[in-house]
């Protein structure tokens, strides 16, 4: 009987110590770590300065011509000389770029002159009197003293009508006085001069 009880014993150890070994055996298992998830962080950009855009440059305004042009006056004009008595020989006139010219030739020294422009193309002929109207909104009148008057056989009207000379007329021709009207295309501007060989007075004329 008492061997019995021991076989029993051993019996149970041995199952009690197969019992421990499958618990932490292979076949056991054990509890999986958790993994820390991860963040995926996007990197945060980096501001770039802002570009302040250049400012356009100004149109260039392009300068008006200046009014009058150099050599030009829109005053009265003199000069000559009174001392010698001389015929008016030639009377043309011409177009060039930029103005039109007027030429008085005469037989000696230019006589004493004067050359006024005016604000209106009318004029009182002498000495006759009354009014003449020239093709033309504005006018000049030159004037020129001590010529043999009744010498003069030349041109007493002129119409090339111009760009800025559109008409001239003879004005007066009586007792050494002789005077020329022009008519003028616009508010006029005029450059005097005289020119020798043969002596001759110059008279151009332009608008703005």
């Amino acid at each position: 009987m008492k061997g019995l009880f021991s076989m029993l014993a051993l019996a149970t150890v041995v199952l009690l110590a197969a019992c421990g070994q499958q618990a932490s055996g292979p076949g056991s298992t054990s509890p999986t770590p958790t993994a820390t998830a991860l963040v995926s962080q996007t990197p945060t950009p980096t501001p770039q300065p802002s570009l302040t855009p250049s400012p356009s440059p100004s149109p260039t305004t392009s300068a008006s011509p200046a009014w009058p042009p150099v050599g030009f006056t829109t005053g009265g004009v003199s000069g000559g000389s009174s001392a010698t008595i001389v015929n008016v020989t030639a009377v043309r006139e011409g177009a060039h770029p930029g103005y039109d010219r007027l030429v008085i030739e005469f037989s000696g020294p230019v006589p004493s002159y004067t050359v006024t422009p005016q604000s209106a193309s009318r004029f009182t002929p002498a000495p006759k009197g009354g009014t003449v109207t020239l093709e033309g909104t504005n006018g000049v009148l030159i004037t020129v003293h001590h010529i043999n008057w009744t010498a003069y056989a030349g041109p007493t009207s002129l119409r090339p009508e111009f760009t800025y000379l559109r008409e001239a007329r003879l004005i007066q021709n009586f007792e050494g006085v002789q005077q020329w009207g022009l008519g003028i295309a616009g508010v006029v501007a005029v450059r005097v001069f005289t020119l020798t060989s043969p002596a001759r007075l110059v008279v151009d004329v332009t608008t703005p």
